[in-house]
């Protein structure tokens, strides 16, 4: 086990109770690079026994730079917990997933927190933010960020998730990729986007907004004006859905 760098142990149907055992065993890998533990519902109570292994394992000679969490039925207290202990590490995370676990709004102000930390990539697809939860991210985004990915899809933001996006390309001069697929998008949202454009794209070379069906290039033609590589960096709906109302109450 002290070769092993990447352990895949997605839907194994692991409990709480069984976490306290696999810390044992994580231990006995002082090269594991890259965790997975998707799938599994451990809770709360799971990564809080997994937190020790995990202070440990980003410190280390050869650190922990992937962590993978999706879907662990977690809440945002367990997330809370987890995103201080990753922030205040002095060996930084590079990339970290929570993707699918309901944790609301409240997890907002320590994922901000925790995005001034360096981590280069995080996915924080459908974990409930809605429009408070993106508010909060915009008001407390640290002033600079480095992340380069960032997926925070299915989270019906509406146009609070706009404003987030917009800042969010204004600080992290690093970043390449932003998905913000399906988050009640309206229509202004665009325009909104397109301004922090104007300050400059960087290294920016998608931001996919597909999924939101009140987009459209109809609606503000202007946002192909910015282009990476000769491709428009702002992705929309191929057509403007008008059978459906719009709706941003999350």
């Amino acid at each position: 086990m002290n070769s092993l760098s990447v352990l895949n142990l997605r839907e194994n149907n692991l409990q709480k109770d069984d976490v306290v055992d696999l810390h044992k065993i994580l231990i006995k890998m002082p090269n594991l690079r890259d965790l997975d533990i998707s799938g599994n519902p451990v809770m709360d109570e799971g990564i809080r026994s997994l937190i020790p292994f995990i202070s440990w394992s980003i410190q280390k000679e050869n650190p922990l730079l992937r962590l993978t969490v999706e879907n662990c039925e977690l809440s945002s207290i367990g997330v809370i917990i987890l995103l201080e202990c990753l922030t205040n590490a002095k060996q930084l995370l590079d990339v970290l997933s929570i993707a699918d676990n309901h944790l609301g709004s409240s997890v907002a102000a320590a994922l901000a927190r925790f995005l001034g930390s360096h981590v280069r990539a995080l996915n924080a697809t459908d974990i409930g933010l809605g429009t408070v939860g993106f508010q909060i991210l915009e008001e407390t985004l640290p002033t600079e960020v480095a992340l380069s990915h960032i997926n925070i899809s299915k989270n019906r933001g509406g146009i609070r998730a706009a404003y987030f996006v917009s800042r969010l390309i204004c600080r992290a001069p690093d970043l390449v990729s932003v998905n913000a697929a399906g988050n009640l998008l309206p229509p202004e949202s665009l325009e909104v986007i397109c301004n922090s454009l104007k300050q400059g794209t960087c290294n920016l070379e998608r931001v996919d907004l597909t999924g939101n069906m009140h987009l459209s290039s109809n609606i503000f033609p202007a946002f192909l004006e910015f282009k990476k590589h000769g491709k428009p960096i702002l992705v929309v709906p191929p057509n403007l859905s008008t059978s459906a109302p719009y709706d941003d109450d999350p």
